[in-house]
């Protein structure tokens, strides 16, 4: 029995090499030629990855799995297997007369179809967990029998055939091929640049900087946590994944340095969280983001670019404040190896620069992907013959960027059929209208709503399956209320990544317990306190737009910008009960008033007079701790002076 399963389990091995190689082999060649057309083309991929995905189930080793659950992976991933290459070779074969012929085709099609659809929710169950599966499963079934419900939950009759051809992407690009178009001829080569990273040593390298970092400050090794974690999350663009990758090194080491289980594990969250604002992948939000509103991806890059940094300087600020609350056990001895930064960072830095400029001159992400990868790997064997990678680190960095091209795309292929369900029944309209009347066009009642809902939508969800939802359900009712598209989908996108946090299900906060060991709960408030300021960076940008173009930024926004970052600093010492070092009592209630109640109040009334106030209070504080700390080195120089016996001659 153990012979036959680990037979198995190298036999997908290889055709996980044979498959995922020919698919990478295939985007390379369309990059410059025109192979077949669109459908084939979009119809090929998903059963590619459906095929890999499979693949990498019956492959996965995970040992927390009992053998029943083993046993599940591979019924489930067999069955995906024949379902999704008879599929797909009967639609691919058949494209050209669907497309004209669709929604009115043949019982086959209809089977190939209704197949496709089984294939991929079968994949999201395995891969991705009950959830997801479960609210793909409920979205086909009100597709087909939504008419049959009582009102308010009927929808208008779809015939069968109509229904399996737009879930099932018969003849056009819809249900599961809705994204398929993104995930093609956009991201799969820059997630395997992403892999490539891995491959040639450069996110090893992320660990090393960061360390080197964190030497520089107190309670120095949070930080190096949060730099490293920052850096492998903006390549792979998972907030899950980056968790338990990274968490591994910066979990441990900070409990090591006098970190509670609890704070490690928040602070790790916090981290890989907040690196899906960062490019290039932005937790794949921002491509959804730019077929949304119909830009280009550098636009949607550049909109977000200061939301980045203000959550991280928020993370950042939060961190000194928790510091400063205890003293911290610091790691005397870390040795930083400065010959592998100074030959390695280079070729991330430079194949980093080219990928951005080749977006900035608007081509495409998977153009800017292919040169990168191409730099980063001739890059590295220009280095010294030790920190050069081998054939077997560039391979399973290869191996490491296609698994989460694969993981990535059927998640879209799983949000399909939900944001199909939801544009042809109008349920997704109904439910923005909803919104829209409950809040009455007001903005302030819109914004709140706006994020509950979002928490809620995308608890449990990968952040694009958050985010697909809350653009149809909640991005609506926020234009109404008067906000841009740009402003409303970044304000759903900012909590839709803020959604790993929510409990109950806090998947983030459960992969990171399992690292720390810690409480659920401990650690479900600690990531709570750590992101409580960078909550408020989305009414920030929302209150003043002209955040979101920093090429025509306003003296409004720089103003307001340095108002956040004072209110953040007042706020977390509120949290925290220090500001490098502890606050009284009667300091806090202050800081509460000069903090977050001014912020919220100048976010509202754009009063210049109320947004000084923040400014004005750290100002006094840092001029109160440089005075008393200066009287306190003379009253120490002085003692030292007393205490002198004096010499008579």
């Amino acid at each position: 029995m153990l012979e036959s399963k680990s037979k198995m389990i190298s036999l997908s091995h290889w055709l996980l090499w044979l498959v995922g190689g020919s698919l990478f082999a295939y985007h390379m060649l369309t990059l410059w030629v025109s192979v077949h057309g669109s459908m084939k083309h979009y119809t090929m991929h998903l059963t590619a990855v459906l095929v890999l995905g499979a693949l990498l189930i019956i492959g996965n080793r995970s040992s927390g799995k009992s053998s029943l659950s083993r046993s599940i992976d591979v019924l489930t991933s067999i069955v995906s297997l024949v379902l999704a290459i008879g599929a797909g070779v009967y639609l691919y074969t058949n494209s050209e007369i669907l497309e004209v012929t669709q929604p009115f085709v043949e019982s086959e099609a209809l089977i190939a179809g209704a197949c496709f659809i089984t294939a991929v929710i079968l994949v999201t169950w395995r891969m991705w967990g009950a959830t997801i599966a479960v609210i793909c499963l409920l979205g086909a079934a009100y597709m087909t029998f939504g008419h049959l419900l009582p009102e308010p939950l009927t929808s208008r009759h779809q015939p069968l055939n109509v229904a399996i051809s737009f879930l099932g992407g018969i003849g056009g690009p819809r249900g599961v091929l809705s994204y398929m178009p993104l995930s093609a001829d956009m991201i799969f080569l820059l997630l395997v640049y992403g892999g490539l990273l891995h491959g040639t040593r450069v996110i090893d390298t992320f660990g090393e900087l960061g360390q080197a970092i964190g030497l520089l400050v107190k309670g120095g090794v949070a930080y190096s946590a949060v730099v490293a974690s920052t850096l492998i999350g903006m390549v792979t663009g998972q907030a899950i994944s980056n968790i338990a990758l990274s968490g591994v090194m910066t979990i441990p080491t900070m409990k090591k340095n006098g970190f509670t289980a609890d704070e490690a594990g928040a602070i790790e969250v916090i981290s890989s969280t907040g690196s899906q604002l960062l490019p290039p992948i932005m937790g794949l939000g921002a491509f959804l983001m730019a077929v949304i509103l119909g830009v280009s991806y550098i636009e949607v890059v550049i909109a977000g670019f200061i939301p980045g940094l203000l959550y991280m300087c928020a993370v950042g600020i939060a961190l000194y404040c928790l510091i400063g609350r205890q003293s911290r056990q610091i790691l005397k001895q870390c040795k930083i190896d400065w010959q592998k930064i100074k030959w390695t960072l280079p070729s991330f830095i430079l194949s980093f620069a080219v990928l951005i400029v080749l977006l900035m001159l608007r081509y495409s992400p998977a153009m800017a992907g292919f040169w990168g990868g191409l730099l980063v790997v001739l890059l590295s064997f220009v280095r010294p013959a030790q920190y050069r990678p081998n054939l077997k680190e560039l391979l399973k960095g290869c191996q490491t960027g296609l698994e989460t091209a694969v993981q990535l795309t059927v998640v879209l292929a799983a949000i399909g059929l939900v944001v199909q369900t939801l544009t042809t029944t109008g349920l997704g309209v109904s439910a923005g209208h909803l919104i829209s009347v409950f809040t009455d066009g007001n903005m302030i009642m819109a914004l709140i709503v706006g994020m509950l809902v979002s928490l809620i939508i995308g608890m449990g969800l990968p952040t694009p399956a958050a985010y697909a939802l809350i653009a149809i359900v909640v991005v609506p009712g926020l234009i109404d209320a008067g906000l841009s598209p740009m402003a409303a989908n970044m304000y759903g996108f900012y909590f839709a990544i803020f959604s790993a946090l929510t409990p109950p299900v806090a998947v983030g906060i459960l992969v990171a317990v399992r690292i720390s060991g810690g409480s659920f709960m401990r650690s479900a408030i600690e990531a709570a306190k750590l992101g409580s300021c960078a909550l408020l960076v989305p009414f920030v940008f929302v209150s003043i737009p002209s955040i979101l173009d920093p090429a025509n930024i306003t003296a409004e926004a720089v103003l307001g910008l340095i108002v956040y970052l004072c209110a953040a600093i007042l706020t977390s010492g509120v949290i925290y009960g220090a500001i490098g070092s502890k606050l009284s009592t009667r300091e806090r209630l202050f800081y509460v008033v000069t903090g977050p109640i001014s912020l919220i109040t100048y976010l509202t009334t754009h009063n210049v007079l109320i947004g000084l106030l923040p400014i004005a209070t750290i100002v006094i504080k840092v001029i109160f701790t440089y005075r008393n700390r200066k009287s306190n080195q003379q009253d120490a120089l002085n003692s030292v002076s007393d205490n002198t016996p004096s010499t008579q001659m």
